[in-house]
């Protein structure tokens, strides 16, 4: 496969989402968060992650001159990765993620929120757009909550990708967390990663984010 060819094809759709959303020429640090717990097990080994980073790449080439993944990972506890570029994603699941990880820990979201406040609080050259893919509701959600509070007056946007068939009733409810400077997290509901189409997903993942463009710089979050 001509990855080059892929990804810059993906990143022509990631643009034309990017547009509608009045995104064009927009700057932002994109930043992939996986959920490693037992049950995205099959997600790994089959492939459906490592096809889910080419089209997160897809967008990140859009966002940021660039071109690079910031990636966590997450389950008990929480990891920083290599950055994903065009270069080195071929082969990055099975290389980089399955040779040194085991894909069958608990689910923890506070650990990779804590590490995004540590790497990502002002200042930041461009504000840092994260998507957060899981498939199963935490153990932790009062830490979450204190964690996701403080990253809100951050130029750290939170995009929330719940797939399969949980309900996720904690991350359904973010939009009425009390105590946040601003509404600084988005949900979204995929049950088929491999099934949503490349254009639906990019529009999707940029649906909340230029309301929170706005209140940031509102609040100067993010420079006017």
């Amino acid at each position: 496969m001509d990855f080059r060819k892929r990804i810059v094809d993906l990143s022509k759709k990631a643009a034309f989402a990017a547009n509608k959303h009045g995104l064009e020429g927009r700057r932002a640090q994109v930043v992939l968060v996986l959920d490693i717990s037992a049950s995205m097990n099959a997600l790994y080994k089959t492939g459906v992650i490592q096809r889910a980073i080419e089209r997160i790449l897809g967008l990140a080439v859009t966002f940021d001159d660039d071109g690079r993944i910031d990636l966590l990972l997450f389950g008990t506890n929480a990891y920083q990765l290599l950055v994903v570029t065009l270069e080195e994603i071929e082969g990055y699941v099975e290389r980089v993620i399955l040779a040194q990880y085991k894909i069958r820990e608990a689910t923890n979201y506070a650990p990779p929120l804590r590490l995004l406040l540590k790497k990502y609080s002002a200042p930041q050259p461009a504000p840092a757009f994260v998507i957060f893919i899981t498939d199963g509701a935490n153990a932790d959600r009062g830490a979450t909550a204190e964690v996701i509070r403080a990253l809100s007056s951050e130029p750290v946007f939170l995009q929330f990708v719940g797939i399969g068939k949980e309900d996720f009733p904690f991350l359904r409810k973010l939009d009425e967390l009390p105590g946040r400077l601003i509404d600084n997290a988005g949900f979204m509901s995929i049950n088929d990663l491999d099934g949503i189409k490349d254009a639906e997903l990019y529009d999707r993942l940029l649906n909340e984010f230029p309301r929170w463009l706005t209140k940031a710089r509102e609040k100067r979050i993010l420079a006017l």
